[in-house]
């Protein structure tokens, strides 16, 4: 409601003083000229001073308050000479020059935009404009303001104070002139055009008043004062529209490109053209408008000049731009491969390239007292983690293991890597590296031993680590990784959550194991494996109840390598498929040949691995084998030995239940060193229990080995299954088992495998074995 008022009152106000002028009414203008200047003068000071945030800006708002308030005292000085007084102000040295105050501080409000517009502007495109706008305002001031008449050009230069107010007005009109052509905005606040509205008329009304107040009859509260009034008035609405704008934009941009010379030509040849337009109205001398015309062209040549090599400046800083920003997103880009080549996608820890590249940086700045250990961490059995629960679960499973073992190796001052699809490298490096690292080993055994939770699954690992030491082990980084690796093997052979440090004994091991495998590959089975047979028993009376084909490879015909040395490489390389089928071919073969001999069938037994059993083919190449050679199914033993993949895998489960139905015999070897004996007994279609030879050694002198052979005869005989006790040595082991009510026995104590011709020499022409061969 205040406000509503406020406004009409004012509105009020504006239409008496505009009466005032109108009809020049003195007592009305003198008295509400102030009034009006003192609203103006809150009103700048609110917009431009108040609320103004930038610094800068608020100078000039500072300077544009004292200008309008100059402006004020000095309309009430007057007022109170004539309305009070009753003198006549025109004669006050003190009022007529008092009002050249604002052009000073005008002045001021100018320069602090000039200082800052100047940093934005093209010098050579300024100094242009102010040459020709100086030009052109010289000739308008000489037709104009001094009539081309000398003597009143003397008569205002003894006027200190005025010609001081009119240069300054001519600068800031000067100045407006440069910025309109130098410059422009991109959707210009409307209160900026406003107030260069306002400073505009104030600066042409000046250079009016002076020239009535000189050269003709100067009357207070004529339309010149009005003028002056609608000059302050607009910078007043200026600031009440610039709190009300949302956003200004402080930054002028440069134009710099060839719409400049289009869209600001028009009225830079306006600003030229019309002091030539006033000659030719005045029909003055000719050499003026020779002058104008030819500043016109030269100005025309030298800005379109101008404007095409800030053009090209443009471009050129514009191309420099785009190549920055092109260098800048090419190193973003860079660093987002080097991240992700240095980075394991699954665990987020860093890769094995950028390990090595670690590795190599420490090991050769590595001090003269320090050590270097490396750690090579493998998770078991990843693969059956992945089958049983999936890859997703099987990956977060390796990200929780992998940020326990990062906090173990950042407690201990180590770096750590991915190096596989379910290995990690650890380095230390210190004097106490060696002990150190066999203390972070045990550390990450006993931390990893804990339940991992993924995905509502509650999964326990095993770990299996291997330690090398640089300088003690190797003075080669890649042999350094290549004995922890091999250390790391070693100690998985020797089961899970074990460490083992790299030694040259392991080293020697594994150059062995190595050179087997290579000459595994190479081999021609029939060339170097033989089959050799064990005989098998009745443990009642020592008669023979069949024989066990046994694997044996001589290299080259002559050097013999052990069995234990190359069927675990084979069932690592997946030869053991290939050599499996070769087995059961010759062993049927074998049983082909002494049936012709003999007239009489043997049972032959051979070794399947479970790797075997996982081929789809596998039951109708041996059951074409099986009829190639004339083998009765129930005379052909399959043994397979207790290991996890055999009861986890149905795939195995249905392969020895097909063999089951075909006839075949299965054993299981090595019964009694497995962890779920009991489970083959229950669950597997087994005809035959094969006693492993730990549990034979002590039969006659350990009560506890006794009472589990006795268990197991006695399962296997409810169930309807044969027993045969392996590796039995001696006569007192064999008469123990007899009184245990064993069924057949195997062992050195009766033979050793042997080729097909000593077995038929020694055995199959013998119906009874009465003492030790």
């Amino acid at each position: 409601m205040k406000k509503k008022i406020f406004i009409t009152v004012l509105t009020l106000v504006y239409l008496l003083y505009s009466y005032a002028i109108i009809t020049n009414n003195n007592m009305i203008g003198d008295l509400l000229s102030p009034v009006l200047m003192f609203i103006i003068t809150c009103a700048i000071f609110y917009g431009f001073v108040k609320k103004q945030e930038i610094s800068i800006l608020k100078w000039l708002g500072v300077m544009l308050t004292l200008a309008s308030f100059s402006w004020f005292l000095c309309d009430i000085w007057w007022g109170i000479q004539t309305l009070i007084l009753h003198t006549n102000p025109e004669e006050n040295f003190i009022t007529v020059y008092g009002y050249s105050l604002s052009n000073i501080f005008m002045f001021l409000a100018t320069s602090v935009a000039v200082h800052e517009d100047l940093k934005k502007m093209n010098k050579i495109q300024a100094m242009l404009d102010a040459i020709i706008v100086s030009i052109s305002m010289a000739v308008l001031l000489w037709l104009f303001v001094f009539d081309q008449n000398n003597g009143k050009v003397i008569l205002l230069l003894n006027d200190k104070i005025s010609m001081v107010s009119l240069i300054i007005d001519v600068v800031i009109y000067a100045w407006i002139n440069v910025w309109a052509f130098s410059t422009r905005m991109i959707k210009p606040p409307f209160h900026h055009r406003i107030l260069v509205a306002g400073t505009l008329i104030f600066v042409v009304t000046d250079f009016i008043y002076y020239y009535i107040y000189y050269y003709l009859d100067y009357k207070a509260n004529s339309w010149i004062d009005g003028a002056y009034m609608v000059a302050f008035s607009l910078m007043a609405i200026s600031a009440i529209l610039k709190v009300k704008a949302k956003k200004e934009k402080l930054d002028l941009i440069i134009s710099q490109t060839k719409n400049r010379v289009s869209c600001k030509l028009g009225v830079e040849i306006f600003i030229l053209a019309s002091p030539i337009l006033v000659l030719v109205f005045k029909r003055s001398e000719i050499e003026y408008f020779v002058l104008l015309v030819t500043a016109l062209l030269i100005y025309y040549i030298l800005i379109n000049f101008t404007q095409k090599s800030l053009f090209q400046e443009k471009l050129l800083e514009l191309e420099k731009k785009n190549v920055l920003e092109l260098e800048k997103k090419v190193k973003e880009r860079t660093a987002e491969i080097t991240k992700l080549h240095n980075t394991d996608f699954v665990t987020g820890l860093y890769s094995r390239r950028y390990f090595e590249v670690r590795l190599s940086k420490s090991l050769k700045y590595l001090k003269q007292d320090e050590l270097i250990s490396l750690l090579y961490i493998e998770l078991n059995k990843s693969k059956s983690i992945k089958y049983l629960y999936g890859k997703d679960t099987a990956e977060k499973l390796l990200k929780n293991v992998s940020e326990v073992l990062y906090q173990i190796a950042i407690k201990n001052d180590g770096f750590i890597a991915t190096y596989g699809d379910d290995a990690f490298a650890i380095m230390i490096k210190g004097c106490e590296a060696e002990a150190a690292s066999e203390k972070v080993a045990m550390e990450i055994i006993d931390r990893c031993n804990e339940l991992f939770f993924v995905d509502n699954h509650g999964i326990r690992v095993t770990l299996s680590i291997g330690i090398s030491c640089y300088p003690r082990d190797t003075l080669d980084q890649n042999n350094l990784v290549k004995n922890a690796d091999i250390a790391m093997m070693q100690a998985r052979d020797k089961g899970f959550n074990r460490v083992q440090s790299y030694s040259d004994k392991i080293g020697k091991i594994t150059d062995n194991r190595h050179k087997i495998e290579v000459k595994l590959k190479k081999v021609v089975f029939d060339k170097e494996f033989v089959l050799y047979y064990q005989p098998q028993v009745y443990c009642k009376d020592g008669t023979l109840s069949g024989f066990e084909a046994l694997i044996r490879w001589f290299e080259d015909g002559t050097n013999f390598i052990p069995p234990l040395d190359f069927i675990p490489l084979a069932e690592e390389t997946g030869i053991i498929v290939p050599l499996g089928y070769w087995i059961i071919e010759n062993a049927a073969k074998q049983y082909a040949l002494w049936k012709e001999k003999t007239g009489h069938d043997y049972r032959i037994a051979v070794n399947v691995s479970s790797k075997q059993l996982v081929e789809v083919d596998f039951v109708d190449r041996l059951e074409a084998i099986l009829k190639k050679y004339d083998v009765k199914p129930e005379l052909f033993e399959v043994e397979i030995t207790e290991t996890q993949q055999i009861e986890n895998s149905i795939n195995i489960q249905e392969t020895l239940n097909e063999l089951k139905r075909l006839g075949v015999s299965i054993a299981i070897d090595d019964f009694g060193t497995g962890y779920s004996s009991l489970y083959y007994l229950k669950n597997l279609p087994a005809d035959r229990i094969k006693i492993a030879k730990e549990l034979i050694d002590n039969v006659e002198s350990d009560i506890y080995s006794k009472a589990i052979i006795q268990m197991v005869i006695s399962v296997a005989k409810m169930k309807g299954n044969k027993v045969i006790a392996e590796g039995v040595e001696t006569k007192e082991q064999w008469e123990c088992l007899q009184k245990l009510d064993c069924d057949e026995i195997q062992g050195y104590y009766f033979a050793k495998p042997m080729p097909a011709g000593d077995i038929e020499e020694k055995w199959i022409k013998k119906e009874k074995v009465i003492e030790k061969v």
